[in-house]
């Protein structure tokens, strides 16, 4: 078997918006539990693994968990690397002895990009019916969890020695807490769920079509802040996804943008608004319901 990252993080991606955390044994390893799919951290990263053919499913037949992840990780043909060589697709395991420690903060998730967000099913996200699966900043979030011990680990099966990236020396450095005064270069999150006031086929007749929120747009609304449909959640007014993700109910329909981290590539003070970068599009939007993650 060999592991494709590319496929790991489409499968991983698949999941936004239809599964939700739990813990118990037959409902963390991506069962149906009524109408959405169950995932605790480390089974998300085993089924994803699974599918990307770093092993079997095999593992469902014993115990598996981030404290077992390090031995399995290993002998798939990964290796433990330093920050300054962590690519999409890698693994991160936090926690005491490689997530053993009792007592201790653990948690896994996957790189969603060469070292700066990461994908996974996320505790605080419990109770969030199809809400666990998200992406976000690995150090903001590595912060919120009070800094655990932390490891990551890259795949070189089929790579000669001299391709592996080198081996750990502790070096990620301690982020700087987000001020959450908004420059060109902030990375942030716009949390929280947005009516879709509106939606618009931009230019007409090209099958592209963009979300509004009066809430978030700026006055006046033209194509400088349409919202790309692409990456957004369709949601109703109880922030479960909705099963078709048509945006067809202009009104009635919520949209989120799923814990996803944007880039600020300009920001306005007069109008409190920021430019940031929606599926490759720059978007204005009102800078107020943003969260900076990094400055």
């Amino acid at each position: 078997m060999g592991y494709n990252a590319a496929t790991a993080l489409a499968v991983a991606q698949s999941y936004i918006g239809r599964a939700t955390y739990s813990m118990e044994w037959n409902e963390r390893d991506g069962q149906d539990i009524g109408g959405t799919l169950g995932f605790d951290c480390s089974g998300f990263v085993y089924h994803v693994l699974n599918h990307a053919g770093a092993w079997d499913d095999s593992y469902l037949k014993r115990d598996h968990y981030t404290g077992t992840l390090r031995v399995d990780l290993l002998a798939a043909g990964f290796v433990e690397v330093d920050g300054d060589h962590v690519q999409a697709g890698d693994v991160f395991l936090w926690g005491a002895d490689y997530g053993k420690g009792a007592g201790g903060v653990s948690h896994t998730g996957l790189f969603n990009d060469d070292g700066i967000n990461i994908i996974d099913s996320s505790w605080y996200t419990a109770g969030a019916v199809n809400g666990a699966i998200n992406i976000h900043d690995h150090n903001a979030y590595w912060a919120l969890d009070n800094q655990p011990e932390y490891h990551f680990f890259h795949y070189v099966g089929g790579e000669t020695q001299d391709d592996a990236p080198e081996q750990p020396d502790n070096s990620f450095t301690t982020p700087i807490e987000p001020d959450q005064n908004l420059e060109v270069g902030s990375k942030v999150k716009i949390p929280g769920n947005f009516i879709l006031d509106d939606l618009v086929e931009y230019p007409k007749n090209s099958g592209k079509w963009y979300a509004i929120n009066d809430s978030i747009s700026l006055q006046t609304i033209d194509a400088n802040n349409y919202i790309p449909v692409g990456p957004l959640t369709e949601t109703d007014d109880n922030s479960i996804a909705t099963k078709d993700q048509d945006f067809s109910n202009v009104g009635q329909s919520y949209f989120s943008f799923g814990g996803q981290v944007f880039n600020v590539t300009d920001v306005d003070a007069d109008t409190d608004s920021a430019c940031v970068t929606i599926c490759g599009e720059p978007v204005w939007l009102k800078a107020g319901p943003m969260t900076e993650v990094q400055n």
